[in-house]
């Protein structure tokens, strides 16, 4: 069938669940840069990522069926690239999600530590300088799954609020929570001068 590359990516789900390999093709096109940048900020190993991504849409392809055509499909492929993530970590007991400033800009992608340092009135603003804001990076490093997961999201990927809840299965107000904790977990971390390399 001829794709129409102007489809919703809730049309493409639905044609992939009748078997149509040109809608998985189009949905790769659309998301391998997405989700690949996600997962890098995660695992902080571009050859990890890469083979993380490719597991991401064997998944994707393989359980189409379990997808609710009602539901937003970026929630739903995000959520399988998180728990892909979630997965390699438990097998490599991940300590740290860095460093995000290995990450050139030369793939399109914004660097974390210049991302979040231009939010406007947060604890990192005393953070001056490329040394410091890498000091940053480790303290972020230092936070829970449940603080960093929304942080990422939401700063990193500038996903809303709403989208980020349907993808943790927690309500918007939990994610508010979440980054409003973890906002202030930095700001402990930073000033207290304790930050070390994880």
């Amino acid at each position: 069938m001829s794709i129409d590359q102007a489809a919703s990516d809730e049309k493409l789900a639905r044609w992939l669940q009748e078997g149509s390999s040109e809608a998985f093709d189009e949905i790769m096109s659309r998301y391998k840069g997405r989700l690949y940048a996600f997962i890098c900020r995660y695992v902080a190993d571009r050859d990890e990522a890469y083979d993380l991504l490719q597991e991401s849409f064997i998944t994707i392809y393989q359980k189409i069926h379990l997808y609710d055509p009602n539901r937003k499909f970026s929630t739903w492929a995000f959520q399988v690239a998180l728990n892909k993530c979630r997965d390699w970590g438990r097998k490599k007991t991940l300590t740290r999600i860095l460093p995000f400033s290995a990450f050139d800009k030369t793939d399109g992608q914004t660097d974390f530590i210049e991302n979040i340092a231009d939010q406007g009135g947060t604890p990192e603003q005393i953070l001056i300088g490329r040394s410091e804001l890498e000091v940053l990076a480790k303290a972020v490093a230092k936070l829970s799954d449940k603080l960093k997961t929304p942080l990422i999201m939401c700063v990193l990927e500038d996903m809303s609020q709403e989208d980020c809840a349907g993808i943790l299965g927690v309500s918007q107000k939990t994610v508010e929570t979440r980054i409003y904790r973890a906002r202030k977990k930095l700001t402990e971390i930073t000033s207290s001068g304790t930050v070390h390399s994880p």
